[in-house]
């Protein structure tokens, strides 16, 4: 970018995504530039109708002259998402033995085995799944209609077109069902081997999470988790029907799902939330800690508990 050049508003860059599907208008992958296609140094102006997306090999062959204007003037009036409802696959870099798991400020480490943190009815959300000894990461987000939102496989990521907003910057995507809603926001740190679920508003069989840094909530519920380090479990948060899982499980709830007050938990689980952000004196980030006893029979708890790897496991924990 030349310098002394405006940003372009964050306005006129979602009017962009939305009418080019959130994805390069040529193949559709979902990591992009906004390219100007009358270039920025000739119109001096960064106007909606002259900008459109394209991934960093199309605008580098756009750049080198390999990629004629007219072709991305055509392209950009009918971009391939479009014509598609979802994104094309979109590689992410997950390799070795080891990874890790973070999801609403609740840690899972995996090492060396086929790990979920997150199931609902036996269907994993979160996991990382061991395949010819590497550990690749799958994850399984769908709206209130069972539709897919977010979809990894095995490392190859694909979304959907049909909410209201998609930003991915850098390594943070961004889902939004509405104007400062957002339904999901996953942080992909494949230099680190860790996948961050960082926000979100999620809905799978009925079930509903809140998903915050400072915590994870069952809506249904209220029940509450943050803090908890998990290892050397097959599964660290299993809800609802559990028949499913198979290998050991490190908490397991199940849920009422008669109609509930949405609005009225959201607020709650906030303010749990934010009371939990603040550590009582005595109490470490660290494990082990127990400041609310966890049972099935109390239907609104938080707990920050910390289940230590198995002995043959130990050499890995705090990796």
């Amino acid at each position: 970018m030349n310098s002394g050049r405006p940003e372009i508003k964050e306005g006129i860059k979602r009017q962009v995504r939305q009418r080019c599907g959130f994805g390069c208008v040529i193949c559709g992958i979902p990591v992009y530039h906004y390219d100007h296609m009358d270039e920025y140094n000739v119109v001096q102006e960064h106007a909606e109708d002259n900008l459109t997306l394209l991934c960093g090999y199309h605008h580098d062959l756009k750049s080198r002259g390999q990629l004629p204007v007219q072709v991305v003037r055509a392209k950009n009036t009918n971009p391939h998402n479009v014509t598609q409802n979802k994104t094309a696959m979109h590689s992410l870099f997950y390799y070795g033995e080891h990874a890790e798991i973070v999801a609403g400020g609740n840690r899972v480490i995996v090492s060396n085995r086929s790990v979920s943190a997150v199931k609902i009815d036996g269907d994993s959300i979160v996991d990382f799944e061991l395949v010819d000894g590497n550990l690749m990461l799958n994850l399984d987000f769908r709206d209130r209609d069972k539709a897919p939102v977010l979809t990894v496989r095995q490392n190859e990521l694909v979304h959907s077109t049909h909410l209201w907003d998609y930003e991915f910057t850098g390594k943070r995507l961004s889902i939004r069902e509405k104007k400062g809603q957002i339904y999901l926001t996953v942080v992909f740190e494949a230099d680190k081997q860790r996948v961050v679920i960082e926000k979100g508003l999620v809905s799978h069989n009925g079930v509903d999470l809140l998903i915050d840094p400072r915590g994870l909530c069952i809506l249904n519920n209220l029940i509450s988790l943050s803090g908890n380090s998990i290892a050397g479990i097959d599964t660290a948060i299993s809800i609802g029907d559990g028949s499913g899982s198979s290998g050991p499980v490190a908490m397991h709830f199940e849920i009422d799902r008669r109609t509930y007050d949405r609005g009225a938990a959201i607020a709650s689980a906030r303010k749990r939330m934010a009371q939990a952000a603040k550590v009582p004196p005595g109490y470490s980030r660290g494990c082990p800690q127990f400041p609310v006893s966890l049972s099935a029979g109390r239907p609104a708890t938080w707990t920050s508990i910390c289940f230590l790897p198995y002995p043959w496991e130990r050499s890995s924990w705090g990796a």
